[in-house]
This record gives C-alpha cells, structure tokens and sequence, in this order.
C-alpha cells in the first residue's frame, strides 16, 4: 500500500509540474501537448484513487485496531 500511495504522490506531483510547463510554454503545440499529457495523468490518477480506495487496510493498521474484550 505504501509503495501505491508513494506512487499516487509522485503522479500529483508530475501533474502539478505539467501544468506549470503547459501555462509557461510559447507555443501552441507544445501547450496542446502538456494538455494531452494532463488528460492522461489525471485519469491514472483516477484510476489509482479508485484502487487505493478498494485495498483492504493493511495488516499493521489492522493490528493497530483496539477491540475491547468483553468481560467476563
């Protein structure tokens, strides 16, 4: 999980710096390309949401989990 998430973060952060290179690039090409590239990266973002989202939680959160026992 920790390697997904790490990746999740490493995505934003290319989305974030496409963006500043779309709004810095002179031509129209080269700010229809970061456009593309954009589109692509916010859907695999997306999609890693998504799975993250349905990963059970991982075993050391689990054991993190206090359930009382009952008394007896």
């Amino acid at each position: 999980m920790k390697d997904t998430l790490a990746h999740l973060e490493m995505l934003r952060v290319q989305i974030a710096e496409c963006e500043r290179m779309q709004q810095a690039a002179k031509s129209q090409i080269k700010r229809d390309v970061f456009a593309r590239v954009l589109v692509r990266y916010r859907a695999i973002a997306v999609e890693l949401e998504q799975a993250i989202a349905k990963m059970p939680p991982a075993l050391d959160t689990i054991r993190k989990i206090k359930v009382p026992f009952p008394k007896e």
